[in-house]
């Protein structure tokens, strides 16, 4: 589905709410589906030679599993028919369509921050594609690809709200999503702040909406996308654990890791990863505000040196 940023979170969060919608069940559950559309990708044809094979592993099964948001739009989500959408799902269509010739030689498992590391080193998916920011913590359980993105945290607050700062939230209620960088943020950083956890979007927002946090703490992509939405809300804070989102693949796994960096880099000298980005967010200020989030040819994302969870 194209959209503008508004519009497209206002549809698929009347996906996620509704009772027996795909993303809800599957979220929790990890449920997996073949994927029905292909996106941005092209159509079907021969693999593609990004300069590293493929694992033979992964060749025999003749699809890529990709693990991926189904609550996040606009980067993962269900849309009105019931099927993936998003900029991280036409960028699967694409690795597949690299890997097999086949935009849908490709199977979407919905993950949530707390379950997308045991989805992956259990081996239920190939690799991780869901709203993953860096840290040197992941780093350790995990291989990152290069960066395809890149985003920090803000809060959500009541238009009404007094907060304006992450220092005001001592002592305060803050919703936030389990395993997200967020959550790993305000326990490093504000141990005196009590975390409501949620596995899914729609249910920190609704929990917000009922006043049961003070704030919501998440990535600024997503809270600005919310924001613009619901004119009583908006988006406050300076941008806390700022670090490039990358895919995961297990550890020690070089020839997957290597496949997908390669990969990756043919998206970033097609300047796959903007194009698809203002074909996904058709509002031309907030593709402004986040044209440097995304690597481009002769312009690259990278990792930070240091620990991004810094307080």
């Amino acid at each position: 589905m194209r959209s503008k940023f508004g519009i497209v979170i206002g549809a698929a969060m009347v996906m996620v709410l509704a009772a027996g919608c795909s993303s809800s069940s599957s979220s929790s559950g990890g449920s997996s589906a073949s994927a029905g559309g292909s996106g941005g990708a092209t159509a079907t044809g021969s693999p593609v030679d990004v300069g590293a094979p493929l694992p033979d592993e992964v060749k025999s099964k003749g699809k890529l599993t990709v693990g991926v948001k189904c609550d996040y739009p606009p980067f993962g989500y269900i849309d009105e028919s019931s099927k993936n959408a998003g900029f991280e799902i036409d960028i699967a269509h694409q690795l597949a369509s690299y890997a097999f010739g086949d935009p849908n030689a490709l199977t979407l498992t919905c993950v949530t921050g707390s379950n997308r590391v045991s989805f992956l080193t259990s081996k239920r998916i190939d690799l991780i594609e869901a709203t993953m920011n860096y840290t040197q913590e992941r780093a350790q359980t995990i291989d990152f690809s290069t960066p395809y993105f890149d985003s920090g945290v803000k809060l959500l607050v009541p238009k009404d709200s007094p907060i304006t700062s992450f220092g005001q939230l001592a002592g305060k209620s803050v919703i936030s999503i389990s395993g997200a960088t967020a959550s790993l943020w305000l326990s490093q950083c504000m141990k005196d702040v009590k975390q409501s956890l949620f596995t899914e979007t729609s249910q920190a927002l609704t929990a917000l909406n009922q006043k049961r946090g003070v704030a919501f703490a998440q990535d600024d992509t997503l809270l600005l996308d919310l924001a613009a939405k619901n004119s009583a809300l908006k988006v406050v804070g300076d941008a806390k654990a700022d670090s490039p989102w990358g895919m995961g693949v297990r550890k020690g796994d070089t020839q997957m890791l290597t496949w997908l960096n390669a990969a990756l880099a043919h998206l970033q000298q097609a300047d796959f990863f903007w194009t698809d980005f203002r074909k996904t967010v058709t509002d031309t200020s907030v593709q402004q505000q986040f044209a440097k989030y995304v690597p481009r040819p002769g312009s690259n994302l990278t990792y930070p040196s240091g620990s991004t969870l810094q307080c």
